[in-house]
């Protein structure tokens, strides 16, 4: 196997050198760092990932829990986003199964403790999530897939997360759907508390009545709740139009809801239905939808999850700059990152 001592001797510079080309680039001058580089490449060489493990005392290894459940296709394309740009910076993902909060603990406590992970990604935070109170006790670093739902610690620098505003998504469709002459258009949402779904639901009502499509009292009677399921979306559509049989359009905040309410409708019907998360079923029946930048958010994970590693993190959130592709009613910074969605109309 080729050795580093084997690339230094290529080169012509001390192996510290080339160490210091693979660990630390910068410190390295720009000529001095691609006659390593060619060498490199040259030799093949390939650095000992145990080895650097050993050294730097990181495993180079970021964890995410999978729970059992069935998961929507926008999870799995988010994981597999996730483990590409993972891969593409040298780091690996490692899966753990966590059947409740307190067992992902359980696991957060196990993985820490054997030195297994640097860092955890979480998903679907709920208000006064104990996992974080954990996390910020052990000083363990970690990043969100979704906002911590809570004013208390939304600007926490202490706990970063990027999103996808649901809220500019789904006032964007109701928009494009009142430009298109719809006139009477519903909405089928989450029960219960959902910071995710409140979200979404905001953008529509906030739509509708900046267009002055519907008063306050209006709007109750064009709102339907609805467990995440295609049944459910079902009986939220027939009850919605039997209680109102002049809409023309109805905005659903999943796809899945979105393809229940679909299958219900008569077929001479003109009624739109819109999903969000432009998954494959949604596709396969011509529904429009609303695109997460899966891609995207798992760049961000990746460099946050870096910083935090080097030590480099931002102090605070306050003040920071706008990101590039936040809504104008998002205030973030590069520790908190919310990203647009893109209108996928069918």
């Amino acid at each position: 196997m080729v050795s580093i001592k084997d690339v230094a001797k290529d080169a012509g510079v001390s192996p510290q050198t080339v160490s210091n080309c693979i660990n630390n680039p910068a410190i390295v001058k720009p000529a001095t760092r691609k006659l390593v580089e060619t060498s490199i490449a040259r030799l093949n060489y390939t650095p000992n990932a145990s080895a650097r493990r050993l050294r730097t005392q990181r495993s180079n290894t970021i964890g995410i829990g999978i729970a059992p459940v069935s998961y929507s296709q926008v999870y799995d394309r988010f994981l597999h986003a996730l483990v590409t740009e993972a891969d593409a910076n040298g780091i690996r993902v490692i899966l753990y199964k966590t059947d409740s909060q307190q067992d992902e603990i359980r696991q957060f406590d196990a993985l820490r403790s054997r030195g297994d992970v640097d860092s955890f990604v979480l998903t679907d935070t709920t208000h006064d999530d104990p996992r974080l109170a954990w996390l910020h006790e052990h000083h363990q670093p970690f990043v969100l897939f979704g906002r911590p739902w809570g004013a208390r610690i939304m600007n926490d620098p202490a706990t970063p997360w990027v999103d996808v505003d649901g809220h500019y998504g789904i006032a964007e469709m109701t928009q494009h759907l009142i430009l298109h002459g719809r006139k009477h258009i519903g909405f089928i949402g989450w029960p219960g508390i959902s910071g995710t779904g409140m979200d979404r639901y905001q953008g529509w009502r906030s739509s509708m009545l900046d267009a002055r499509m519907a008063n306050a009292d209006e709007l109750d009677q064009l709102y339907e709740e609805a467990k995440n399921d295609i049944l459910s979306g079902q009986t939220a559509c027939i009850e919605l139009l039997d209680r109102r049989p002049d809409i023309d359009a109805i905005v659903c905040v999943s796809d899945t809801l979105a393809i229940g309410a679909a299958t219900v409708l008569p077929n001479d019907t003109d009624i739109i239905i819109t999903g969000f998360d432009d998954t494959v079923s949604a596709r396969s029946m011509g529904l429009s939808s609303i695109a997460q930048p899966l891609i995207e958010s798992a760049r961000h994970i990746v460099r946050i999850t870096q910083e935090q590693l080097a030590g480099s993190a931002p102090a605070s959130a306050g003040g920071g700059p706008h990101r590039p592709g936040a809504a104008p009613h998002a205030s973030t910074d590069d520790q908190h990152v919310l990203l647009k969605p893109t209108l996928v109309i069918r």
